[in-house]
């Protein structure tokens, strides 16, 4: 007795195999989570010309730190701060974030857009947004 198999037969189970192959290597590492514990002096969200912005924060990264960035900027002005973080924070997947950030003399008072963004080695990202007042 001669078997003859189905030709699509053979073609859903070839992409059946290789359907459920690749799911077993689609793991993704979830974005990294933050919690803000202060942003100013008591959690005052604000900060003073001359002086600096207070911020401490927990961060949890299951696919570990590659980078921190504070942004602040303005939406009346050109007034804006980019600072990465990266030394001391690198490779690790639990960290207290606990910095400070110069405010310049060049900057205006007025309501500013803080972002805090951290970054993973395999790309995910974070932002935690607040408002801050700059006097």
């Amino acid at each position: 007795m001669k078997t003859i198999l189905n030709p699509l037969f053979i073609l859903v189970s070839i992409a059946s195999i290789g359907f459920l192959t690749a799911c077993e290597d689609d793991e993704t590492t979830a974005k990294p989570v933050i919690v803000l514990h202060e942003l100013g002096i008591n959690n005052s969200h604000e900060a003073h010309i001359g002086g600096d912005l207070h911020i401490d924060a927990e961060i949890v990264a299951e696919g570990k730190i590659a980078k921190i960035v504070i942004e602040l900027h303005s939406e009346s002005s050109d007034n804006e701060i980019e600072v990465e973080f990266v030394d001391g924070y690198e490779g690790l997947k639990n960290a207290e974030f606990h910095e400070h950030v110069e405010i310049p003399e060049t900057f205006m008072t007025g309501e500013y857009h803080f972002h805090l963004v951290v970054t993973d080695m395999e790309g995910n990202q974070a932002i935690m947004e607040e408002h801050v007042d700059i006097e």
